[in-house]
């Protein structure tokens, strides 16, 4: 996966070669049918009801679509699914900025939230979400914060990994 055209508000795609321009590294062992949907600057998610994802106090139940709103969620690069096991939502960063895991725990957050109200029937095969950074090099400070955030809201914790296997 590559996420480099980000900065021009183009979702990450699927790359078979250009190794060097890969983000997040999918191996595929059992050459299973593996689909990727797009999530970030393709689908319009609102944020809505009384949640606050920038409260880490808020609850979730408070998320929910009947109070639409007009400003966007935070939103993660998109998932991967096997159509039957599993779903698998990641983020790609590719700096260390200041917050770069706190912003992806809430794009994670909302956006589980937001598919869980909406597909409460696929809800069980989420699994935990991958935060993809190659510019880490070691488990940041707040790690194991922002995964207990996210495992009380959304019942999965983060993973901070480059790669995926598929077995």
């Amino acid at each position: 996966m590559s996420d480099a055209s980000a900065s021009n508000r183009v979702p990450a795609v699927v790359l078979f070669d250009q190794e060097d321009l890969w983000d997040f590294t999918i191996e595929n062992l059992t050459n299973n049918a593996i689909q990727y949907k797009a999530i970030d600057f393709c689908i319009p998610i609102y944020r809505t009801g009384a949640y606050n994802v920038n409260d880490d106090n808020s609850n979730p139940l408070d998320f929910s679509s009947d109070h639409q709103g007009t400003e966007l969620i935070k939103r993660c690069e998109g998932f991967l699914f096997d159509g039957a096991h599993w779903i698998l939502f990641f983020e790609i960063k590719t700096k260390l900025n200041q917050g770069w895991l706190t912003d992806a725990r809430r794009k994670f957050e909302e956006t589980i939230l937001s598919f869980k109200e909406h597909h409460p029937d696929l809800k069980h095969q989420i699994i935990n979400p991958i935060i993809s950074n190659k510019a880490v090099y070691k488990v940041p400070q707040n790690e194991m914060i922002q995964s207990r955030i996210l495992k009380d809201k959304t019942g999965v914790s983060l993973q901070i990994t480059t790669r995926f296997s598929i077995e």
